[in-house]
């Protein structure tokens, strides 16, 4: 007897369904949000994330007291959206990354507040916002101090003074992208005096121009913890970084120091 194939279909929840509806018809139904329960908010902020469908205007009528992560990272939204998270204690995760052309609507400014509203973050990407000054990266330093995940890759007015913020303030940082800033080896050597040199896992300092040998060889002696080093487009750093990378991999072979991948460009 031969076997009959079955097909298994999943059918959407009616909760599913109405949700979706709200999202194609958004404009009808935008006013009528500040009323629904927050698990009905979480559903629909969720979808209109993924739909680059937030803006300044609608986004406190989506909020809820318990959100903890919010992407904007393909909405329209400018620091006046940032400005309507005061009441947002729970949040830990907001990813404020522009994905296909620098942003110019997101300022220190918006950053500042952010950090004063919402103390617990804990993640925090920032890559391409143009705008973003030191100020910033000092504000987040010292209020959200469970800082552990940072993006500001291509913010290229940020300096030295912003590492040396994250060194004195950040003692959780793991992961850090300072990519195509104007950072120097002075910057790096002031992060690697602080506490989160200890912790420090990841950081990306492709492309920062003024980056020196001084700068990997730091990195290696006094961040333990390192698995990713990423550092493309670093004119300064020579041949001599990867000698010492290579010193660094038979040290691991011979089994005095914990294991580290080096993922080099």
């Amino acid at each position: 007897m031969a076997a009959t194939g079955s097909c298994v279909f999943s059918i959407p929840s009616l909760f599913q369904t109405s949700t979706s509806v709200v999202i194609r018809h958004l404009g009808n139904y935008e006013d009528s949000l500040w009323e629904t329960p927050a698990n009905i908010k979480q559903a629909v902020l969720r979808l209109m994330s993924k739909r680059g469908l937030i803006t300044d205007d609608n986004i406190d009528k989506v909020l809820y007291s318990r959100l903890m992560s919010l992407d904007l990272s393909i909405s329209q939204v400018s620091d006046a959206c940032l400005f309507k998270l005061s009441n947002m204690k729970q949040l830990f995760k907001i990813d404020l990354n522009s994905f296909k052309e620098a942003n110019e609507t997101i300022t220190s400014t918006g950053i500042m507040r952010l950090s004063e509203s919402c103390p617990n973050l804990q993640i925090v990407y920032l890559r391409r916002n143009i705008k973003l000054t030191d100020d910033a990266i000092v504000a987040l330093s010292k209020n959200c101090p469970r800082l552990r995940e940072l993006n500001v890759g291509g913010c290229m007015l940020l300096t030295d003074v912003s590492l040396r913020a994250l060194g004195e303030y950040s003692h959780h940082l793991k992961s850090l992208n300072i990519t195509s800033t104007q950072v120097t080896d002075s910057g790096v050597y002031c992060l690697c005096q602080g506490l989160c040199a200890q912790v420090l896992t990841e950081i990306d300092i492709s492309g920062c121009r003024s980056l020196t040998d001084d700068t990997v060889e730091l990195l290696i002696m006094m961040c333990p913890m390192i698995r990713i080093l990423l550092f493309a487009r670093c004119p300064n750093i020579t041949e001599k970084s990867r000698v010492a990378l290579e010193e660094k991999l038979e040290m691991l072979e011979g089994g005095k120091m914990k294991q580290i991948s080096w993922t080099i460009y």
